[in-house]
């Protein structure tokens, strides 16, 4: 049985959304730096910036399990089980599918209780991200890097995969 697992703290990290966050997603990245800047202390900080609630939820594009399943069928396999959790603390995800291969990220995919997908993020920027439907209305935004691009624009996620994930 094949199990995925992500670290809490990993939750929508690199996460996707709808195209029209774009300008939303910029703004507070933006305001993350600032307060990044205006909050350090030595290896840490003093205090944590929450970022709003992009205004378009994801679950407003209607994606559902089925279709990232047949979508992704040939290049991501499922997971048979996802776990989160910190340390040594481990719970099971009920409602979280994940696909990767043993050479890939892993991909992973909130729904909500008639299976749209409610969250879609992944372990690291991966190639494989531009087999999604719906990926022409789709924006990746990268919090811990700053960055933010439409999926649609092939050359713009190429130079982000080349600096940012594939060091």
């Amino acid at each position: 049985m094949r199990e995925a697992y992500y670290h809490e703290d990993d939750f929508c990290m690199i996460e996707l959304l709808p195209l029209d966050n774009l300008q939303h997603c910029l703004t507070q990245m933006g305001e993350q730096q600032a307060f990044a800047d205006a909050h350090r202390s030595g290896a840490g900080w003093t205090d944590i910036y929450v970022p709003e609630a992009p205004p378009s939820p994801l679950r407003a594009l209607g994606l559902t399990a089925d279709q990232l399943r047949l979508a992704l069928a040939d290049a991501l396999p499922p997971y048979d089980a996802v776990y989160t959790g910190y340390s040594s603390y481990r719970v099971e995800c009920k409602n979280v599918l994940a696909f990767g291969g043993e050479h890939t990220e892993t991909l992973f995919a909130g729904l909500d209780d008639k299976g749209i997908v409610c969250d879609l993020w992944c372990s690291d920027g991966m190639p494989e991200l531009l087999l999604l439907p719906l990926k022409e209305r789709l924006l990746l935004a990268d919090w811990g890097a700053g960055f933010a691009c439409p999926l649609a624009d092939g050359e713009l996620f190429a130079r982000y995969l080349q600096e940012y994930e594939l060091d």
